[in-house]
Order: C-alpha cells, then structure tokens, then sequence
C-alpha cells in the first residue's frame, strides 16, 4: 500500500501548497468522492472504493497541448 504521508508531504509530493491540497479535497469531496485521512497510518484514502485519474497537461500559447509537453499523472490514494 502506497501511503500519502501527511498533508504536509501529501503536498509536497504534488507540488501544491498545502492550503490549495485542502481546497482540492474539498471540491472532491463536495463532487461525491468520499476521501478520509487516517491519522494512524498517515495517508488519506477513499473510504468508498472509488479512483481518480488525474491528468495535467501543459499546453502552449494558443491553448494547444505538445506531445513533449504533455504529462500524466495517476493518483491513487490505498484503500484502506
């Protein structure tokens, strides 16, 4: 199992500040994703079974994405 670490390092690990890290969960918790932090285990997970696909993408000035631009990024947080 793949552990989130604290919000702290949950945010460190996805480059956000820890207070846009709170506003995210927030907004998918709000969407209907049941997400729980266990303060034993240190990671946040989903309590229902769900997973999200996360994809960001870097795109030029005219709004168009670049293959060599282009990143994915799968984040799954254990269940528990």
């Amino acid at each position: 199992m793949r552990a989130t670490g604290t919000p702290d390092e949950f945010a460190s690990k996805m480059r956000l500040r820890r207070s846009t890290l709170f506003k995210n969960l927030q907004e998918l918790k709000e969407a209907g994703v049941d997400i729980k932090y266990s303060y034993i285990s240190q990671t946040y997970y989903y309590a229902d079974g769900r997973r999200i696909k996360v994809i960001l993408e870097n795109r030029d000035r005219e709004g168009v994405i670049t293959r060599k631009s282009m990143k994915k990024k799968t984040i799954l947080l254990p269940l528990r």
